[in-house]
């Protein structure tokens, strides 16, 4: 595999952050849009008590959707707006990042402990400036989301008094030990805790089993039992495991080498029958998730693992993902993640509450607005936290790492 992967891999992360920024700006700034949008997809029509919703009157007498060229439209579009499924993405290409270099140069006991120290003031430190960043913007009473007028939006945000020990706190624990949404300043980053278990996780895993010649048994053990836990959260991280070691695994027997070679010699000379056997199959899964909603953590942890092949392996969507726009947005993205929530919690509601005309052409430019004030800052975010954090838990990583792989000398009696 070649470094050039690392560019098609931000390109993937910024279409999945624009993505989870459209999605949050729906359901904040859209709401009745977005929940009837939800009723009409995933409740066949029909609210929360069982009665026919208006806009599920378009459909058939069963509240369907009726079979046509713009219901299909909806629906493919809902498959693009669909942070569920970019969660999934997220989890899966951290895992892919993580320990590609480690089946593919071996590693030691010591450099794992190390690397769950890193991996700690690596999340911590982005999310410990966002907590802070919106409770200073609390603290201010500049939170505005909460006189919209949204009934869920009021019960469910800034229930809790802005304390700066309560921002601490949830800073350096509560995020990735033991997160409550509705004890948060920041709300997406409930994922922040599955990413930081998923990853220790794997990285336990890869201690136990490594590069073991039988260790596809084990792969597949794992995906049924975490399965069955429906920790589906952590089958998209095993999925990235299992990709990294398909593709940078050098010590695998020859009989396994050659079935490797066989697939991607496959994949290369058949790219648009490729494509259309995963456009059917996310056609097929979106379908059943339209049936059946209780699946969809299910469904779209197998769904990443088809964005990652055809992103990695597919020329054409390769190179469109290693596009320097989108590169460039990718090294971002985390920016955008943790900021985009109180942005849209306080600057975009303002400027929504102060417009007294709600329409079409005010939204987009409140949509455009947003998004760039939410880039500009994520990209000051980016160079002032995100790469001083990396370079600070690599530091601490590399600290800890010899103190413990020290020999302590002997006791002089």
């Amino acid at each position: 595999m070649s470094a050039r992967k690392i560019y098609q891999l931000e390109g993937v992360r910024a279409i999945g952050a624009l993505i989870v920024f459209i999605c949050h700006f729906q359901i904040i700034l859209a709401p009745k849009f977005y929940d009837n949008w939800y009723t009409l997809m995933y409740l066949n029509g029909r609210d929360a008590f069982g009665k026919l919703n208006w806009i599920g009157s378009a459909g058939n007498a069963n509240g369907r959707l009726a079979h046509s060229i713009s219901n299909f439209t909806v629906l493919s579009a809902n498959l693009m707006i669909n942070g569920n499924l970019v969660l999934h993405i997220f989890w899966a290409l951290s895992a892919y990042v993580i320990f590609k270099k480690f089946f593919e140069y071996g590693t030691t006991e010591s450099m794992l402990i190390s690397s769950s120290v890193k991996r700690y003031f690596r999340l911590m430190i982005p999310c410990a400036v966002s907590i802070f960043f919106s409770y200073i913007i609390y603290k201010a009473g500049l939170i505005y989301v909460t006189k919209l007028g949204v009934k869920t939006l009021q019960e469910n945000l800034y229930t809790i008094p802005p304390t700066f020990i309560h921002a601490l706190r949830t800073s350096l624990w509560s995020t990735l030990f033991n997160y409550d949404y509705y004890d948060s300043y920041n709300g997406p980053l409930w994922t922040i805790q599955r990413e930081f278990y998923g990853s220790i996780f794997c990285f336990a895993l890869f201690g136990v089993v490594g590069r073991n010649y039988k260790r596809g048994f084990i792969y597949l053990l794992l995906f049924l039992c975490v399965g069955l836990l429906k920790m589906y959260w952590l089958n998209s991280f095993l999925f990235g495991y299992f990709l990294a070691d398909y593709d940078f695994t050098p010590t695998n027997s020859l009989k396994v080498q050659q079935l490797i070679a066989r697939i991607n010699t496959w994949i290369d000379t058949h790219q648009l029958l490729t494509v259309f056997a995963v456009l059917c199959a996310f056609i097929v899964c979106k379908m059943i998730i339209y049936k059946h909603i209780e699946w969809m953590d299910m469904i779209n942890s197998f769904l990443c693992y088809l964005v990652i092949l055809i992103t990695f392996r597919i020329r054409v969507v390769s190179a469109l993902m290693s596009r320097k726009v989108l590169t460039a947005l990718g090294k971002v993205s985390f920016g955008i993640y943790v900021l985009h929530w109180p942005i849209l919690c306080s600057f975009s509601s303002w400027l929504y509450l102060r417009h007294p005309d709600h329409n079409n052409a005010f939204i987009f430019l409140l949509f455009f607005l947003s998004l760039s004030l939410t880039i500009l800052l994520s990209w000051i975010f980016y160079k002032l936290v995100d790469m001083k954090s990396i370079s600070l838990a690599g530091k601490i990583s590399k600290r800890f790492n010899a103190y413990i792989t020290t020999k302590p000398e002997p006791l002089q009696h």
